[in-house]
């Protein structure tokens, strides 16, 4: 198949939105935390990892040793156990100034580590405060211990409160590994923050040099996040490739090169260069294309593809310097609402426009597709579902009821039988 005229006429009417914005989108925006729709049970204090009872993932023999970074941490098989301890100097800060390091203790699964660095993840959307269901970033040397969980310097702790499926992270990422983006590793945990239960958790891989090491034959490239930039007012713009955006970008990883690789991309743009030209020097359009079927086939409305918004760039040295995109916070995945036809990211934009690069896009959802057929992506979703949901429904800080989580993971298990003759409706 290719793009269709009413495809060429939606992306005529494109125009991106790079301004200062006052806050989300109304479809995107979230309301506050109400008292847990689903806590009709007592919660317990702290305790070992429960395992999964499930056939659909893959069994791994007792004692041996992780291939990679992470492989304990991110075990699918149990719920773990987290619990932070934070000082009430600490509390107040993060109440203040939630995204600034604090200290804190942390014991994993019952392994402890002091003096690590935590401070409130999420800004519009997933904030919450300190005192609530916040999520939480750890970075295990941020206050100078040589120490590590299970060989990862960093680690997310995402509280789902914008996913009312509680699976939406783990599937869309692995729909993007599936096309061989490398996206990162999905588990869940039980976390307590000074004693207090605050239910149920994903554990998120921080996209950083491990991450690089562990999935490119040369980590040593830089690494840029592309979310949204906060102004002080609290109005935020879009971080694209344009040449008045490039400063936006948060250099994340490798040597500081000025963002002389961005604006070589952002320039290169600008002038028109051909997809299969001498843009095709600065990115890898193959990746990219690869990166925008996974991304239309998750519905992910919040992505680079559809607001320009949560993505990570990669300047790979093993592709000659070219540029490869991320995923990154997919919790907006799997929204019915996206509109497939209408890309917003400059990048997407220019794919879908072009016949060869667009058709790159098709042959990926077909690719991705075939790869479905043998069902392993959605026996792990239906083990997470069977390992997660009754501790999800005791969670005393849940803002979704129990009917809403039941009926979000229906939909999910739903997309996955209708999203080809969804795809194709849209020309794709």
């Amino acid at each position: 198949m290719r793009v269709s005229s009413l495809l060429l006429l939606s992306l005529a009417a494109c125009t991106p939105r790079v301004e200062g914005i006052a806050a989300e989108p109304e479809d995107q925006a979230s309301t506050a935390p109400e008292a847990g729709d689903g806590t009709d049970g007592q919660t317990e204090g702290p305790s070992e990892p429960r395992p999964i009872q499930d056939d659909d993932v893959e069994d791994v023999p007792a004692g041996e040793p992780t291939s990679r970074p992470g492989d304990q941490v991110f075990d699918l098989r149990v719920i773990h156990s987290v619990e932070v301890d934070i000082s009430e100097a600490g509390i107040a800060s993060l109440t203040s100034e939630p995204r600034e390091w604090v200290v804190a203790d942390v014991q994993v699964d019952g392994e402890a580590f002091s003096q690590v660095g935590v401070r409130v993840k999420g800004r519009l959307g997933s904030q919450r405060s300190i005192r609530g269901k916040a999520a939480l970033k750890l970075d295990f040397l941020e206050f100078g211990q040589d120490q590590r969980l299970d060989g990862l310097e960093k680690l997310n702790l995402n509280n789902m409160v914008q996913d009312c499926a509680k699976i939406k992270e783990l599937a869309a990422y692995g729909i993007h590994e599936l096309t061989g983006t490398p996206a990162p590793r999905v588990a869940y945990a039980h976390v307590w923050v000074n004693g207090d239960d605050r239910g149920i958790y994903t554990l998120v891989e921080q996209q950083d040099d491990v991450f690089l090491k562990g999935r490119f034959a040369d980590p040593t490239g830089t690494l840029y996040d592309g979310d949204y930039f906060m102004h002080a007012d609290r109005s935020y713009t879009l971080v694209d490739f344009r040449s008045e955006l490039v400063d936006l970008f948060e250099q994340d990883e490798g040597e500081d090169v000025a963002r002389a690789d961005l604006r070589a991309v952002a320039e290169a743009l600008e002038r028109g260069d051909a997809l299969d030209g001498a843009l095709a020097d600065l990115v890898d359009i193959d990746q990219l294309a690869r990166f925008i079927a996974a991304t239309a086939w998750t519905g992910h409305s919040d992505s680079y593809v559809y607001y320009s918004n949560n993505y990570r760039a990669y300047f790979d040295p093993a592709r000659d310097g070219r540029m490869v995109l991320l995923p990154w916070d997919p919790d907006w995945a799997f929204y019915a609402g996206t509109s497939l036809g209408s890309p917003y990211g400059v990048l997407a934009q220019r794919c879908f426009a072009d016949v060869p690069c667009f058709a790159k896009v098709q042959d990926a959802v077909a690719d991705l597709s075939v790869a479905l057929e043998d069902g392993v992506l959605m026996g792990k979703l239906e083990a997470a579902m069977d390992l997660v949901t009754a501790d999800v429904l005791r969670d005393p800080y849940l803002e979704h009821g129990r009917s809403e989580v039941e009926a979000c993971q229906a939909d999910v298990v739903a997309w996955f039988d209708r999203r080809d003759w969804d795809l194709a409706s849209a020309g794709f």
